[in-house]
């Protein structure tokens, strides 16, 4: 009998340790991403926060590793991100700002999202068109093949002294 109870409380333990912690709430992610503009809550429990303007934040972040099944917030939300996350293996998506370009892309990759606001697409930063990465996105739509035209596009841009003109 002492046995049978080891053996039960040594499975319980066991099964206890290897269960996966439960996801934030919508609130708890909110509460976790301000002062940030982009905070990835893995399965795991393990959590990162970045900060940066425009893409950098999530490029950075997939140059070093994927986003599978993480819960995401984002600060500001295109077309060009939208692909990352795909790319990345995210499973949810909270923005602040989410264009009208980026539901397709969430929608096809079957990330759930919420927003608090939605916009036909994301201006650049003098408000005069359109981002340059959300034009440069608006004809990929495979996340695999995006990221390197991205991520390119991405460091032209940086490298240019881009001020948002």
């Amino acid at each position: 009998m002492k046995k049978l109870f080891l053996c039960l409380t040594a499975a319980l333990l066991a099964t206890a340790c290897t269960t996966q912690p439960a996801a934030l709430t919508h609130q708890e992610l909110l509460t976790l991403a301000k002062g940030h503009d982009l905070v990835a809550v893995f399965p795991d429990g393990h959590i990162e926060t970045y900060n940066g303007r425009g893409l950098g934040p999530l490029i950075t972040h997939l140059q070093k590793g994927n986003l599978k099944d993480a819960q995401m917030y984002d600060k500001v939300t295109g077309r060009a991100s939208a692909l990352l996350l795909a790319y990345g293996g995210a499973k949810s998506l909270h923005t602040g700002m989410l264009s009208q370009e980026a539901v397709p892309i969430l929608e096809k990759y079957h990330i759930s999202y919420t927003y608090d606001k939605q916009v036909p697409y994301i201006l650049n930063r003098s408000k005069t068109g359109s981002c340059p990465m959300e034009s440069l996105a608006r004809h990929l739509n495979d996340a695999q093949t995006a990221y390197p035209v991205l991520k390119q596009g991405y460091e032209n841009l940086i490298s240019t002294g881009y001020t948002g003109q």
